[in-house]
C-alpha cells in the first residue's frame, strides 16, 4: 500500500523531471542533485508508492502503467499547487472592484476622503470605499468581525490581533470667526475663558483636554454648545462667539471655507498621532497593504492634511 505521508514535495518535483527527461542523469542536473541523490530518492518514491515507477529497457528508462497514469495527474496537481499555493495572485489596483470598509471619526473623513478618493479615482477607478462609524472602544472588534478592514484614529490600542502604523503628529489650535472680538484683545488665557466654547463629541460630559489642560492652572472655560460631530461646528463659529479648539489639520483643511481665523491656544495642549490600524492576518495581504499605502500617501498631501 503506498504510504503518502512519506512523500515530500521536493521528491515530487524530482518525480516529474525523471518523467520528463527519462533519464536520471538530465534529471539530476535539472534539480541540482547527484546522480546518487537521484537514485536515492527514486528507491524512496518506489517504496513509499509500492510500484517501480520506471524501469530500464535497453539504453532508456520507460514509465510503468501506474507512472504514466500518474504523470498527468502529477503534472496538474504541482502546476495547481504552484499557481494557487505559491504564488499569491497580484493585486491589479485598476482593475479591482473589491470593497473597502474604513473606520473613523467625522473629523478624520472630511480630512482624509477628500484626498484619498482623488488618489482612488486615478488608480484605482472601480475600488469601493466605504466609510463607517468607528468605535472607539472596540476597534479591535471591528477589524476582527471584519466590519472594517482598516480603522484610522487617534486611539491607543495594543490588541495582539492588531498592527499599527503612525501616519502623522499632530497638535491643536483655536478658531473663532474673523470678526471676533478676541483677536483685537490681549490673546491671554483669561481672556480665552472669558468667551464661550464649542466641544465636538458623543456622550454626556462636557469636559475635553482643554479643560483638562485649565484645570491644572485653576482655572475654567465656559463650554456653551456641544455637537457630535466636529463637521458642525464651524457652521457654529462663523455665526457666533464661541471658539473651538481642534486638531490643527482639521482645522488648516476648513479655514477657507469658513469666514474663520484661527490663532494659537494660549494653553498649553498635548500632541498627538493619528495611526491606521489593521488584523494581522492581513499583514501580507496586497490589496489591504496597497490601500494602507495609499491612506497614508493622502496624509501628507500638502495643504490638504
Amino acid at each position: 500500500m503506498s504510504n503518502i505521508s512519506d512523500i515530500e514535495l521536493n521528491q515530487l518535483r524530482l518525480l516529474q523531471i525523471i518523467f520528463e527527461t527519462r533519464n536520471l542523469t538530465r534529471a539530476g542536473e535539472r534539480a541540482g542533485l547527484t546522480q546518487s541523490a537521484v537514485s536515492h530518492t527514486l528507491k524512496k518514491l518506489r517504496h513509499s508508492l509500492n510500484d517501480s515507477l520506471v524501469i530500464r529497457q535497453g539504453n532508456q528508462l520507460v514509465l510503468t502503467p501506474r507512472a504514466e497514469r500518474l504523470q498527468v495527474a502529477l503534472n496538474r496537481w504541482l502546476h495547481d499547487f504552484e499557481r494557487n499555493i505559491l504564488n499569491q495572485e497580484a493585486f491589479d489596483p485598476e482593475s479591482t472592484q473589491r470593497t473597502f470598509y474604513i473606520a473613523t471619526s467625522d473629523l478624520v473623513e472630511q480630512s482624509i476622503a477628500p484626498p484619498l478618493i482623488a488618489l482612488l479615482q486615478r488608480e484605482a477607478p472601480r475600488i469601493q470605499v466605504i466609510f463607517i462609524k468607528i468605535d472607539k472602544l472596540g476597534i479591535a472588534n471591528q477589524i476582527e468581525s471584519g466590519e472594517s478592514d482598516l480603522s484610522i484614529s487617534t486611539v491607543e490600542s495594543n490588541h495582539p490581533s492588531l498592527m499599527v502604523k503612525t501616519l502623522y503628529r499632530d497638535d491643536f489650535t483655536s478658531v473663532v470667526r474673523t470678526d471676533h472680538p478676541f483677536l483685537k484683545s490681549k490673546k491671554d488665557v483669561h481672556n480665552f475663558c472669558n468667551y464661550p466654547h464649542i466641544l465636538a463629541g458623543t456622550g454626556r460630559d462636557n469636559r475635553g483636554m482643554v479643560d483638562e489642560a485649565l484645570e491644572k492652572i485653576g482655572l475654567s472655560r465656559n463650554v456653551q454648545f456641544k455637537v457630535a460631530n466636529f463637521s458642525s461646528a464651524p457652521y457654529i463659529v462663523e455665526r457666533s462667539d464661541a471658539i473651538l479648539t481642534a486638531p490643527r489639520k482639521f482645522i488648516q483643511s476648513i479655514t477657507s471655507k469658513f469666514n474663520i481665523k484661527l490663532f494659537t491656544p494660549p494653553i498649553s495642549l498635548p500632541h498627538y498621532s493619528m495611526k491606521v490600524y489593521w488584523n494581522l492576518r492581513n499583514k501580507d495581504d496586497q490589496a489591504n497593504k496597497w490601500l494602507r499605502d495609499k491612506i497614508a500617501e493622502a496624509a501628507h498631501i500638502e495643504n490638504v492634511l
